[in-house]
């Protein structure tokens, strides 16, 4: 079966509790995106920006309240910042891995650390993208559309 853009599943869990696959397909270039960022102000651009391009965001202050959101919503992408207090982005990527392996979206982290070698090997092993703050909107929208790319 083809689809017209990348595809994924997502499992989701209804009220009582049983288990339903959602099919969701996103066009080339938007998605429907978190964003995890503990500082409001950077959160709020993040989203605006995004939803200026078109795509479908939603916004949350912690890691776990993006937990709570990734168990009611399908996401095609968590952006989310590396470094946050109470669950790290390393530690939602884990929680995330864990709870849905088979249908866990893709991450863009972003950080503001002058230094992030203590998480170079995390995102090594991942490959996941790092964006440094402060970043150009240009380099978030074009990280967002390499990921977000169809797969051949």
């Amino acid at each position: 079966m083809a689809f017209p853009a990348w595809h994924h599943r997502c499992s989701q869990y209804d009220a009582m509790g049983i288990q339903s696959s959602v099919s969701i397909t996103t066009s080339i270039t938007t998605g429907h995106i978190l964003v995890v960022d503990d500082d409001p102000g950077e959160r709020d651009l993040i989203v605006s920006s995004l939803r200026a391009d078109g795509h479908d965001v939603d916004a949350s202050g912690s890691g776990f309240e993006a937990l709570r959101l990734l168990g009611r919503q399908c996401y095609d992408l968590v952006v989310s910042n590396l470094m946050m207090p109470e669950l790290d982005g390393p530690s939602l990527y884990s929680a995330v891995m864990r709870r849905w392996p088979s249908s866990s979206p893709h991450f863009l982290f972003v950080s503001g650390l002058g230094n992030t070698s203590a998480y170079e090997g995390f995102l090594k092993v991942i490959h996941a993208p790092l964006l440094p703050k402060p970043f150009k909107v240009g380099a978030l929208r074009r990280a967002i559309k390499r990921i977000l790319q169809p797969r051949a």
